[in-house]
């Protein structure tokens, strides 16, 4: 039943906490966003990922879900997502909800069940074990380390079993090795796709599947237990399950945030022969400015790197597969503020440079809120100011071994998810026009007077408007949906560039990613390519010599589309 719609789509991503606020009490709602859905729509966009509105304690904001067939009142109703889902549809929009199904809530009526008593028929829906004595101490069953810091199992009071928790201790990981597990996770995908919505995407789906026996990780795995829980040995075949009993009984999209999996996994995931996931997102590109993934510790931007990662998925994913086009979104800061960036200087020219790379080549575009008027990260004077509870639990790990508090928190400021999370800037009003004035959720946008809808939307410059142009060169034209990916002069440090081809035209791509004027040769082929997409309002080309203004990408073509 699957038309491949996805595949000509592109997605923009709500942050629901942040993108508006229509009731002015301090949390987005679900009627801001249908107040600002032709926004969303005369960008270019064709589909809105939404994270997560189910009802939840927040202590991981949306992402410990404690009813995943209830709207969170602060949002408002199923009413209220009922007209939401309606005025989408309308506006040809499609709907992708965020489903978090490695985990639940600890406030969930099924871990609440689990832990009322040894004999519940709920204990089997999680990862009980009994605590290991070591000299008189009672300590965790393994020892695997949380994603989120310190051990991955808490203790169930008055008891000598703990839970597995490989985020905070507020998730418990549901255990899919369960029937009436998966069973139940069918029936929630079957919920909301009978009310029409039109796809997934699979919260750190690769996780679902662990080892067993459960045992202590004596690798020197970059994740203490990651050998046990990432890419696990029935991972293909839980997918293929959901595929077989739900989603292959609608025409909907599905797309996978995965942690860290192996590159033959990866690949394997997304083989449409495998009937596992249509697409996940790949993220290595985003590594590129610091030390292993690990986003809070810097390192100076390898242009290398960072090709590598975005452009490797192009390659191998063209056959048989698909991709996934991404920058920013929830859990990374904002892109112009990255990769060594002149942000001061070159705000407009990075950011649209950023989005013509990336967006023109092999795979399903992906925009985060606000990516489009080119934010920047905020200016959070303090660790106070953050919510986001990554950011404080290395905070206060870097200061459990004596880092000075100022350097702790400039570590935290780097690579801090809170970024992505400030209100969106709407205006230059109070509170950037996200709400008529009540305190926000999350400290406010520190640049909204200066970076807002509103004024790039009249500005000159626009970074709105280019994204406009942009998409539509990519909608007009089949070759950047459908056409093949070569990539040139890898080895360089201040240029990216790459060709697409299909059905006899070509285009070529190529961004300067330097503060600096760089010159290149271009092929044969290329000397009387004509222009169809330029950041700057001129380009110098003289014969086959390129010279790129800092932060400047253009686009030429050759041939005819047939």
């Amino acid at each position: 039943m699957n038309s491949k719609w996805y595949k000509e789509a592109v997605v923009y991503q709500v942050y629901p906490f942040s993108f508006m606020d229509a009731d002015n009490d301090g949390w987005g709602d679900i009627a801001g966003i249908i107040s600002k859905l032709d926004y969303i729509r005369e960008l270019g966009a064709t589909a809105i990922w939404f994270s997560p509105l189910y009802v939840s304690p927040d202590y991981d904001y949306g992402y410990d879900i404690s009813d995943y067939c209830a709207i969170d009142p602060k949002f408002g109703t199923m009413e209220d997502f009922d007209r939401l889902l309606q005025e989408c549809h309308k506006k040809e929009l499609k709907v992708i909800m965020d489903m978090v199904l490695n985990h639940t809530s600890t406030e969930h009526p099924w871990f609440k069940a689990a832990i009322s008593s040894p004999d519940s028929a709920y204990r089997d829906y999680y990862i009980i074990r009994k605590g290991k004595e070591e000299k008189g101490k009672l300590l965790p069953p393994t020892n695997w380390a949380s994603t989120f810091t310190g051990s991955a199992w808490e203790r169930i009071e008055g008891t000598e079993d703990f839970y597995l928790h490989l985020f905070c201790k507020e998730q418990a990981d549901l255990n899919w090795e369960n029937p009436r597990v998966r069973d139940e996770i069918v029936s929630i995908l079957d919920f909301w796709l009978k009310k029409g919505v039109d796809g997934f995407r699979f919260d750190v789906f690769n996780m679902f599947s662990k080892v067993y026996p459960l045992s202590d990780d004596t690798s020197k795995s970059f994740q203490k237990g990651s050998p046990y829980f990432v890419d696990g040995p029935r991972m293909h075949e839980f997918l293929q399950e959901l595929n077989e009993r739900v989603l292959s009984h609608y025409d909907c999209y599905t797309v996978g945030e995965s942690y860290h999996p192996s590159a033959e996994n990866a690949h394997a995931y997304v083989q449409e022969e495998n009937h596992e996931l249509d697409s996940i997102f790949n993220f290595a590109h985003l590594d590129a400015d610091n030390i292993g993934g690990a986003k809070f510790f810097k390192k100076p931007f390898d242009l290398l790197q960072f090709k590598e990662g975005l452009f490797e998925p192009q390659i191998t994913e063209y056959e048989g597969g698909w991709n996934t086009l991404v920058l920013e979104n929830h859990d990374n800061p904002r892109s112009v503020s990255r990769f060594n960036i002149d942000t001061k200087h070159y705000r407009y020219e990075a950011a649209t440079m950023l989005a013509t790379l990336t967006y023109l080549g092999f795979g399903t575009p992906f925009i985060y809120m606000g990516q489009e008027i080119g934010m920047t990260n905020s200016a959070f004077r303090g660790i106070d100011e953050m919510k986001d509870p990554v950011s404080h639990f290395v905070y206060d790990l870097l200061r459990g071994y004596h880092v000075p508090e100022k350097l702790a928190f400039s570590f935290i400021n780097y690579g801090a998810r809170d970024h992505a999370r400030v209100p969106m800037a709407w205006d230059d009003s109070i509170n950037g026009g996200f709400n008529r004035g009540a305190k926000t959720w999350q400290s406010v946008f520190t640049e909204y007077r200066n970076i807002n809808a509103e004024k790039d939307l009249k500005a000159k410059k626009s970074v709105y408007r280019f994204y406009q142009k942009l998409l539509k060169l990519r909608k007009e034209n089949q070759t950047f949906i459908y056409g093949t990916f070569r990539e040139y002069l890898h080895d360089h440090k201040q240029i990216a560039a790459y060709s697409r081809e299909y059905g006899g035209k070509s285009f070529l791509v190529i961004a300067n990613f330097s503060r600096k004027s760089v010159s290149v040769s271009l092929e044969e082929n290329m000397r009387n390519a004509a222009l169809c997409l330029n950041n700057y309002s001129a380009v110098k080309k003289d014969g086959l010599t390129l010279t790129l203004q800092p932060y400047q990408a253009v686009v030429y073509t050759t041939g005819e589309e047939k």
